[in-house]
């Protein structure tokens, strides 16, 4: 992934203050998280990183479709876990609309031993539905707001160990429908400026990666009457739909992109199309947040669309 400073992120929430269709209150509170996060990063980027693989490692794995990424390498500090933890928990507290004593809920489990905040971010690592599912129910906090949490908590050491990684990923070697890095699912899509080439952005580690142009990035169907979407009349924005498995997500295309936009940030195009968010749920779609399709969801749609 490309390292983007703080002050660019800053420059590209600024262009949204005052738009209607973002309100301050939620650029602000992105703005908070984003800022506890560079913190973080800029601590980590003064370690050595050292993810013990080599060039020919790395095409191997990617043959075989495995992500570079393995758990044990990761550049992961219990303090800095736990600072984050605490203050992106202070920040939602903060946010208007918040349910505090859900999140009141959380500081407590971490606090009694019923959450370990390392054991929240590997289980992120490993798309273990299952374990969010139980400690929901257990802790008496949403799922997607657990999910929430964890990612945003995740994302700083997984961005600076995509860094280290960037090099090694191969257009040629990895068409995947996840993170060739860490194995994530797709947070946006942009089309290529030059050719519309179609590139994926991780929603947890930040990396980039082709795909191709007609294929769900979620269930992976080719199905050219099932996949659809809908443009923006002006503006470079536009929403792909998959009829297969009821997903959607939100493309960047740079060929209707303006100088004046700046630099193409993902968590700011993110925040800057909320809106359509709005329009691909109203029309009965939902975001693919945060796991990737199980083997079995891809067994179902490959069936589905041999029938066709």
């Amino acid at each position: 992934m490309k390292y983007v400073p703080y002050s660019k992120i800053e420059d590209g929430l600024k262009r949204l203050e005052g738009k209607a269709y973002v309100s301050g209150s939620t650029v602000d509170f992105f703005r908070d998280i984003i800022k506890v996060q560079h913190r973080i990063k800029n601590r980590l980027a003064t370690m050595v990183i050292n993810l013990s693989l080599t060039e020919a490692a790395a095409k191997i794995k990617m043959q075989k479709g495995e992500p570079l990424i393995s758990w044990d390498c990761l550049p992961i500090q219990e303090s800095c876990l736990k600072e984050l933890f605490i203050e992106i928990c202070h920040i939602m507290k903060r946010q208007d609309g918040c349910d505090r004593e859900q999140i009141q809920r959380l500081v407590d489990a971490e606090g009694n031993g019923t959450l370990a905040v390392d054991t929240l971010i590997q289980k992120l690592f490993y798309h273990d539905s299952t374990y969010f599912q139980t400690l929901s129910e257990e802790v008496q906090v949403r799922d997607d707001v657990l999910l929430f949490i964890a990612l945003h908590i995740a994302k700083p050491f997984f961005e600076v160990a995509a860094a280290v990684l960037k090099s090694a990923i191969s257009d040629k070697l990895w068409l995947k429908h996840y993170c060739p890095v860490c194995g994530s699912g797709a947070q946006m899509a942009k089309l290529e400026k030059e050719v519309g080439k179609k590139i994926l952005y991780c929603q947890l580690c930040g990396s980039e990666w082709r795909y191709m142009r007609v294929k769900c990035p979620f269930c992976c169907s080719e199905d050219q009457k099932k996949l659809t979407f809908k443009e923006e009349e002006q503006g470079p924005y536009r929403v792909d739909f998959c009829e297969q498995c009821g997903r959607y997500i939100k493309t960047l295309d740079e060929r209707k992109r303006g100088h004046e936009d700046g630099e193409l940030i993902p968590a700011v195009e993110d925040l800057a199309t909320i809106y359509l968010d709005i329009v691909a749920e109203h029309e009965g779609y939902a975001r693919s947040w945060f796991f990737p399709p199980s083997a079995d969801e891809l067994k179902t749609s490959e069936e589905a669309e041999t029938l066709h």
